[in-house]
């Protein structure tokens, strides 16, 4: 090919690119300016209409030019390469617009972040089992619709190139194409003159500034980002130094036991109380009013009905296990998960046990450690089947009730030491998932708040459309509350409860298990037995205070009450509740939303982000939040840290007896760590000093002695340590 065809085609491709270019910075403005559909960027901001969307079109113009450039220049030396991913790259500035709003509509974070990696790499399987056939089908739509974009941008920009006008002495496309975008630059950046005010904005509707979506000006989020692998040496010291204490927590939690020396005579009853718990899935703190749920409404006046009360965490997981083991969901990776507290001091106390449930993901979430047929003397669960599955979960919980005794052996034991008369105790756990999203299920009788939308994901920020799904859930209430009435039973002892929330926007998201908020961590929780007097419980309680309850209303007394996080509600003062600071748990990642006095009162943050990791060793305080799990604003976050930093170092000093004197970090600490003759120890103190740019020559002499340990695990990582150190220090020798 001759050189004079060589620069025509090396033209034609600039030409193409630049077209192209054009094409993506023009579908990117309209999609920011516009989707999803609600207020559009016009009415967010305080420019004028015209100068709104020349606001939006210079973001656009600003993401688009260094891809066109950086790639018409590659073109120039290699054609083929340049032309081919300089289109897909360009191209891929709208898709990851869109894919930005629904990624924020659904967690509040953005497509391009940790949080979203995060999803891919270890969670999509298991959320992949939620996906309806009509979520299902609108991803596939919209990936259609992306090709066929992608396609006809494509080639309506070949057909622009090749009638673009000019021979050789014209001015090159790729000077044209800079002229061009400088001068589209600078007419819409010149209407943005105050700043602060469209920064701030800005921040406030991220969605619709393509800027946010690429991280070039920050959003309004849930605060610092989570302490991962590249943390601060003093946050991981700090959870290095809570090593021993959590090891002595654990022994304790699987040593407690039912003190049968101390039994009193609420467990000796001819007839033991049968204990029932009600678990709905995302209901949320407001459910329990007489047009939602009348039925559990009107059971909640003889019951004492917590109106403020936190799961262990927004996800199912996370809300189980802090009701099965009277603690916060912090210890949910470690040894207690496959030994159940209240399934443990149950079977002492005599009680056989049972679980129904219309769903079979207890493995899939990492559940099966303490939702297993191991821990119940009948385990019955479904693929959800709606409502059929719910109907025989509440049949199988009530013929369970009544069933006669069966082969228990605690059961036996408790039974000979009585008299022939008495009665084998029994605990159900009815588990149902009719109230889960997507709603799938409503009677047609009581679908009366309409109009309700149509199955599928939440992923639009239009009032109308919000609406539609909170219709929808509360159709599906009222489904759900009449097939629960049969377990409000004035006979048995009975706990209803949700496992977690569910949002519908309010805090900015479509999901559960996405935020540390009030709308996906607080759900109802009610409490009867007979005898009970009923009453509201308006401070702060969580679900680690139900086994503690039971526990004291059945006269059941443990080797040591210690072990539990939650309160016994029958026992403890309303300044008990008020003052004490608990954890409720994240599910996406390792942060927990402290709550205390501060989040009842309505001049105080909600609650406050901090990383508590006993798995990794991590632990420090992040900041503020509202109850939406927003940051608060830089002024209301400088008056409210130090109170977190108090909040902080107030639980690490109930849970794990660290005083801010104890928990001063340094050097020496990681010095003491990599000395401990205990294993876990030892190695979260390798990890800690791999972390390290230049250690120190005494930690590499540690690290050398433990690549001599007689533990596998302890000398293969260190072994791998010491090498890594070696290589590093010849390669900074020879530069040097």
């Amino acid at each position: 090919m001759s050189p004079q065809n060589d620069s025509n085609r090396t033209m034609l491709e600039q030409k193409y690119l630049f077209v192209l270019a054009l094409f993506s910075t023009l579908i990117t403005t309209v999609i920011a300016s516009c989707y999803p559909s609600g207020r559009p960027v016009d009415e967010i901001m305080s420019l004028s209409f015209a100068s709104s969307y020349a606001w939006v079109l210079a973001q656009s113009i600003f993401l688009t030019m260094p891809i066109f450039f950086f790639f018409g220049i590659v073109s120039v030396y290699r054609p083929r390469f340049g032309v081919r991913i300089g289109s897909i790259a360009i191209m891929l500035l709208p898709v990851v617009c869109i894919l930005d709003v629904l990624t924020f509509s659904w967690i509040g974070e953005r497509f391009l972040s940790a949080a979203m990696a995060h999803i891919v790499k270890t969670l999509l399987p298991a959320l992949a089992i939620h996906t309806t056939s009509y979520a299902a089908g609108q991803g596939v739509l919209l990936l259609l619709l992306m090709v066929v974009l992608f396609l006809s941008c494509s080639r309506l920009s070949s057909l622009v190139a090749r009638k673009w006008k000019g021979g050789e002495e014209a001015v090159p496309p790729l000077v044209a194409s800079l002229v061009v975008f400088a001068v589209a630059a600078l007419f819409t950046v010149l209407p943005v003159l105050s700043w602060e005010t469209v920064h701030e904005e800005m921040r406030r509707s991220s969605t619709r500034h393509p800027f946010c979506a690429f991280h070039v000006i920050g959003y309004r989020g849930v605060g610092q980002p989570v302490l991962n692998q590249s943390i601060s040496l003093d946050s991981r010291l700090r959870g290095l130094r809570a090593i021993s204490a959590v090891q002595s927590r654990e022994k304790k939690q699987l040593a407690v036991a039912v003190d049968q020396k101390r039994r009193t005579e609420a467990t000796r009853l001819r007839q033991p109380p049968r204990v029932i718990m009600v678990v709905v899935e995302c209901l949320r703190p407001e459910v329990v009013d007489p047009q939602l749920m009348p039925n559990l409404h009107r059971f909640s006046k003889q019951s004492i009905l917590c109106e403020t009360n936190f799961s262990g965490g927004n996800s199912t997981c996370l809300g189980m296990f802090s009701l099965l083991n009277g603690l916060e969901a912090i210890w949910f990776n470690r040894a207690i998960k496959d030994e159940p507290i209240f399934n443990r001091l149950f079977r002492q106390a005599g009680y056989e046990l049972a679980f129904f449930g219309g769903q079979t993901d207890w493995r899939t979430y990492h559940m099966d450690g303490f939702i297993s047929e191991s821990h119940y003397d009948r385990f019955v669960i479904e693929e959800p089947s709606l409502p059929a599955t719910d109907l025989r979960a509440v049949e199988r919980t009530l013929s369970f009730l009544s069933m006669p005794e069966s082969s228990n052996a605690s059961a036996k034991s408790i039974k000979a030491e009585q008299s022939a008369e008495i009665e084998v105790a029994k605990a159900a756990l009815c588990y149902l998932y009719g109230t889960h999203s997507s709603f799938r299920y409503s009677d047609p009788k009581y679908r009366v708040f309409l109009p309700e939308s149509d199955e599928g994901l939440l992923i639009s920020h239009s009032p109308e459309l919000k609406e539609q799904f909170y219709n929808r859930y509360k159709n599906s209430l009222r489904s759900m509350d009449d097939i629960l009435e049969p377990l409000l039973r004035d006979d048995c002892i009975v706990v209803v409860m949700g496992d977690h929330g569910e949002p519908f926007l309010d805090d900015g998201t479509a999901s559960h298990g996405t935020r540390l908020s009030r709308y996906q961590n607080m759900t109802p929780a009610l409490i009867y037995y007979p005898g009970v007097e009923p009453r509201i419980i308006s401070e702060p309680t969580f679900h680690a205070d139900i086994l503690p309850t039971l526990l004291s209303v059945l006269g059941i007394s443990t080797t040591d009450s210690s072990v539990f996080d939650g309160l016994d509600l029958t026992d403890a003062s309303s300044k008990d509740l008020q003052e004490r600071v608990f954890a409720s748990c994240n599910f996406m990642d390792s942060t927990s939303l402290l709550v205390g006095p501060w989040t009842t009162a309505t001049d105080e943050p909600f609650g406050f982000r901090f990383v508590q990791d006993i798995w990794r060793w991590q632990s420090d305080y992040l900041n503020p939040v509202d109850e939406l799990g927003y940051e608060l604003d830089e002024t209301e976050v400088r008056q409210a840290d130090d109170l977190g930093e108090i909040a902080h170092q107030q639980w690490l000093q109930t849970r794990f007896q660290l005083t801010p004197t104890a928990d001063h970090v340094g050097p020496e600490a990681l010095e003491e760590g990599l000395r401990s003759t205990d294993v876990e120890t030892q190695l979260a103190s390798l990890e800690i000093a791999a972390t390290l740019e230049e250690p120190s020559d005494r930690l590499i002499q540690l690290i050398g002695s433990l690549a001599k340990s007689s533990v596998p695990a302890v000398r293969n990582r260190a072994k791998e340590m010491a090498i890594a150190i070696a290589k590093r220090r010849s390669w900074s020798s020879l530069l040097n």
